[in-house]
């Protein structure tokens, strides 16, 4: 009788040690910092143009993005994207600091980032890879440099072009260079880097994606100045007298449709949906905001058409237990693709974004910029100038008009 007891005590301890154990401690290497991460920044991706820069790509080489956080965080780590790379791309170095002004960064905040210890990175075609979590202090007044060091030829990038945001770019291995005189070239556009999450403060409940084209984007807003209207809203969400404390990730796309995929202009917002919207950290909800590239570029287009792009964009939100949020497309009466069969195609969509009920919620931006005397048109003050996107001044009333306790 002891020797069974013995045998099946055996056998118990055994399979803990195999299942039990292994499974514990599988359990606990998935457990750190999981549910605490929150996107602080992102960048949407998009396909190399046929030539040019992102074409080309890079060999020995040092990036330098600089990117402006929108909430603040204790520990960061960052997002590289080979999503549309044809060939696996190695990273040698990278390293993050504070940025100063230019390309300079502030001496003494540099820090190395790694990818599993490791210094280098390889990631495979359509991948993505997330960093190693650091202890880098990241604060939502002060911008981030990331600096990548590439030693082969990259071929092709990842990218996102017309950044709003000057890329600098250097000869050679300069990632922990503080001052500027190693970057002689300047890009608008970011290149791999699509993404950097921090562990913030509990009173922050999560990210807001803005799903858009060439408004969410920035477009025509001051270059480096962190004025398009994502940022302000980001702003007003995480002042102190805020109720609501969330990020805000941009996820514009100039040129951008909600229907169609059209080179140099991204895949059309259902398509990336998942990589641009659900994959992001901490995402909570959704504001959609497009639909008038569509209007302007295919005039056939009637509103139906547009709406069930919207409605299918919002079933698939209210799957992933997101809520949405529907943006009114703003004038676009006196810029260049301008139809009277498109503006009516707009009242209609924004009738349909108002009344149906669809959306969690809206948020008026035609009303918010539209001139009351001739509500087709841009009121002036608000127009950049080619009377389809806001200046820097209709932005921030763009960020005004959202009421944030549609968040709680």
């Amino acid at each position: 009788m002891k020797r069974v007891l013995y045998v099946l005590f055996t056998i118990i301890i055994i399979f803990l040690s195999v299942y039990g154990v292994s499974e514990w401690k599988s359990s606990n290497e998935k457990k750190p910092d999981v549910g605490n991460w929150v996107g602080t920044w992102s960048a949407s991706m998009q396909a190399s143009y046929e030539d040019g820069v992102s074409h080309k790509g890079f060999e020995n080489q040092t990036v330098r993005s600089i990117i402006h956080p929108h909430i603040d965080g204790k520990k960061m780590r960052i997002r590289l994207s080979n999503t549309f790379g044809s060939e696996p791309l190695s990273i040698e170095e990278i390293h993050v600091a504070v940025s100063k002004s230019g390309s300079g960064i502030v001496p003494g905040t540099d820090q190395q980032v790694t990818f599993g210890g490791e210094q280098n990175v390889t990631i495979p075609p359509g991948a993505k890879e997330f960093s190693d979590p650091i202890s880098f202090e990241v604060n939502s007044k002060e911008s981030v440099a990331v600096s990548l060091y590439v030693r082969d030829k990259t071929g092709p990038t990842t990218w996102h072009p017309r950044s709003m945001q000057t890329t600098y770019i250097s000869t050679g291995k300069h990632v922990s260079d503080s001052d500027a005189s190693a970057f002689k070239t300047k890009e608008d556009a970011w290149f791999w880097l699509d993404g950097v999450d921090v562990i913030p403060d509990p009173s922050v409940k999560g990210a807001i994606v803005v799903l858009g084209s060439s408004i969410a984007n920035g477009n025509y807003s001051t270059v480096d100045a962190n004025r398009r209207w994502p940022d302000y809203l980001a702003k007003r969400l995480n002042e102190k007298n805020s109720d609501v404390k969330m990020s805000v990730l941009n996820a514009g796309v100039s040129a951008n449709h909600l229907i169609n995929s059209k080179p140099n202009k991204g895949e059309n917002a259902l398509e990336r949906l998942e990589q641009d919207v659900f994959s992001q950290t901490g995402v909570k909800a959704v504001i959609l905001h497009q639909g008038l590239n569509d209007i302007r570029h295919y005039p056939e287009y009637d509103a139906k058409k547009v709406i069930e792009r919207m409605g299918q964009i919002i079933t698939s939100a209210h799957d992933q237990g997101l809520k949405i949020y529907g943006g009114t497309l703003t004038p676009f009466k006196g810029s260049g693709m301008y139809t009277s069969q498109g503006e009516k195609t707009r009242q209609e969509v924004n009738h349909w974004i108002k009344n149906s009920g669809e959306f969690d919620g809206v948020i008026d931006f035609d009303k918010a910029l539209r001139d009351p005397e001739d509500p087709e048109h841009f009121l002036s003050k608000y127009d950049a100038g080619d009377h389809l996107h806001p200046n820097d001044a209709g932005y921030k009333k763009m960020a005004e008009t959202v009421n944030l306790s549609t968040f709680k």
